[in-house]
């Protein structure tokens, strides 16, 4: 497996963000927010359609960033659980409001590339390199 340059990692993660965002974060009203996907829910079959779709999104591009299988697994539970509860008719709509799951899964999978990232760098970076790392400066 070739491994992916620094440059793909963060675009990923960017698109990642950004389709979190969209899905789950547009508009906030105090604790809550509201985005794409909540929209969209009140239409039957528009928001599972746009839910899926932004799903595999995540997932596709979580599995490109090599991102654990243990988090992909737990991003596609929240967002099928969305999903599925969306598909509720008019109490769904109102309850998948409530649930940003595609934020929550956008957050994992950017978590995962932001420590293998991190990872590759300290891979990357010689020992003795000026400026020293926080490690370095509060061992």
């Amino acid at each position: 497996m070739s491994k992916l340059p620094g440059s793909d990692l963060h675009a990923i993660r960017r698109s990642v963000a950004l389709v979190g965002r969209l899905s789950d974060g547009l508009i906030r009203f105090g604790p809550f927010s509201i985005g794409i996907e909540g929209v969209l829910s009140w239409i039957p079959g528009v928001g599972e359609l746009y839910g899926s779709g932004a799903a595999a999104f995540l997932l596709v591009q979580g599995a490109r960033a090599r991102v654990p299988a243990s988090t992909l697994l737990l991003a596609a539970g929240l967002m099928t659980g969305r999903t599925l509860i969306s598909a509720i008719p008019i109490a769904g709509a109102a309850a998948s409001d409530l649930l940003t799951a595609h934020k929550w899964a956008a957050r994992l999978i950017v978590a995962a590339i932001d420590r293998r990232i991190a990872a590759d760098a300290a891979a990357t970076t010689p020992a003795g390199r000026w400026p020293p790392s926080t490690s370095q400066v509060y061992a």
